[in-house]
């Protein structure tokens, strides 16, 4: 079966997690995030923090980890 989540940022559809054996891929949906395409993550939600730390420091804004 496959799984798979959305990946939004302050509502902003950016990409999705697909479950593999042992990791979730990262596809991305939105340009700014194309270096994280093809990323692997131990959990859905590592890879949308790590999409919302991208999207908000390429807009200038700084996040904590």
């Amino acid at each position: 079966m496959l799984a798979s989540r959305p990946i939004s940022v302050e509502g902003r559809f950016v990409g999705v997690a697909v479950a593999r054996e042992a990791d979730w891929l990262f596809l991305a949906t939105d340009p700014v995030l194309e270096e994280l395409e093809g990323a692997a993550f131990p959990s859905a939600a590592e890879a949308a923090r790590v999409a919302r730390l991208v999207l908000l420091r390429g807009q200038g804004r700084r996040v904590a980890a």
